[in-house]
């Protein structure tokens, strides 16, 4: 077994070649040791790959899969109903656009709200905002200021 340099502090990684029973061959396998004392097991069935790719690709692979799990549950990427391919590859690049700003903004402003929560506030944030479009209620004056706050408190809360 070698050590691997994953540039992560408290986790450290292994790679070694390693005979797999259910696949019947030998594989690069990775011990990724997490700083809670967990571990997991990463591998490819291409022995020459280095450690550090099988890591590193691994890594990617799940944030990948963490952006499509995001864009499924929380910007309708499975709701187009389009047939024509640009109106679809619209819907798309649009629904992971949104996922890619959400996360952003999280990791910007240090928003300590999960992607539900942020849909929910924009949600309520788009309706107030048309409400007061159509009423012609000033949302500014000192009243109003206050029952919005506490219409965005409510909602960060429910969501």
């Amino acid at each position: 077994m070698r050590e691997i340099q994953t540039g992560r502090k408290g986790e450290k990684a292994y790679e070694l070649v390693a005979r797999s029973k259910a696949l019947g061959r030998n594989v690069k396998l990775v011990i990724h040791i997490l700083a809670d004392g967990s571990h997991r097991l990463y591998f490819s069935t291409d022995t020459t790959m280095r450690g550090i790719d099988v890591f590193d690709i691994y890594h990617t692979r799940f944030q990948i899969e963490f952006c499509f799990r995001d864009a499924h549950q929380f910007t309708g990427l499975r709701d187009c109903q389009a047939r024509d391919e640009r109106k679809l590859d619209f819907a798309f690049n649009v629904s992971f656009a949104a996922v890619n700003v959400i996360k952003t903004m999280r990791k910007e402003y240090k928003i300590d709200l999960s992607i539900a929560q942020i849909k929910s506030l924009m949600v309520n944030a788009h309706l107030l905002h048309r409400f007061f479009c159509v009423s012609g209620i000033g949302p500014n004056t000192a009243i109003n200021a206050k029952l919005v706050k506490e219409l965005f408190d409510i909602a960060g809360e429910a969501a």
